[in-house]
């Protein structure tokens, strides 16, 4: 028999459930993991309605559930928790299961242009530039050899970036963001290493 001791003063009814995130897209046939484990309180009960129909399909004491959703869909999954002494507290959260993608793919940002500020050894401060007409772009955001550097504005078309070390030629993109987080095609130069 397990024993769950619970502090004096705490209200066992409180729990609150979580998820990582807001919103879950896959194609048909790919496995999407449910984590609640960031869930509050004491929790001895998940129940899973994967279709969103207010019929629990699962009911597991892991917070996590892997499930693969077999074909196209467009609901919500909704996550029921239950505390020690029986409380409850339900989340729901998009699911979009397509072969298409929600958005219209952001095309690429066109010219960038990198201007060379100043140099001191093999470390560079540079002004990346770039052009767009594309009006979906909510942020921009500038890498360095795949890795982030910055973000911006979707009204900018400038950043200076410091600190680029140039001991080998540095790949610098550019690349656009929706608001809803999406991400674009990326364009960039390679700026060559200082001797």
């Amino acid at each position: 028999m397990q024993v769950i001791t619970v502090p004096l003063g705490k209200q066992t009814d409180d729990v609150e459930a979580r998820l990582p995130i807001n919103g879950y897209f896959a194609r048909p046939g790919m496995e999407i993991t449910f984590d609640a484990s960031g869930s509050l309180g004491v929790v001895v009960k998940y129940e899973w309605d994967v279709d969103g129909d207010g019929r629990y399909d699962r009911t597991t004491s892991d917070p996590v559930l892997k499930h693969t959703y077999t074909a196209e869909f467009e609901g919500v999954m909704a996550l029921r928790v239950t505390g020690i002494a029986g409380g409850t507290d339900t989340l729901e959260t998009p699911v979009r299961i397509s072969t298409t993608p929600s958005h219209p793919r952001l095309a690429a940002p066109s010219n960038v242009r990198i201007e060379v500020l100043s140099t001191v050894g093999r470390i560079s401060e540079v002004k990346v530039s770039w052009e767009s007409a594309d009006p979906a772009v909510y942020r921009w955001g500038v890498t360095i050899d795949g890795f982030p550097a910055g973000v911006v504005e979707g009204s900018a078309r400038s950043v200076n970036v410091t600190e680029v070390h140039r001991e080998k030629d540095v790949f610098i993109q550019v690349l656009g963001f929706t608001a809803e987080g999406a991400m674009g095609d990326r364009a960039g130069p390679v700026l060559a290493a200082v001797k």
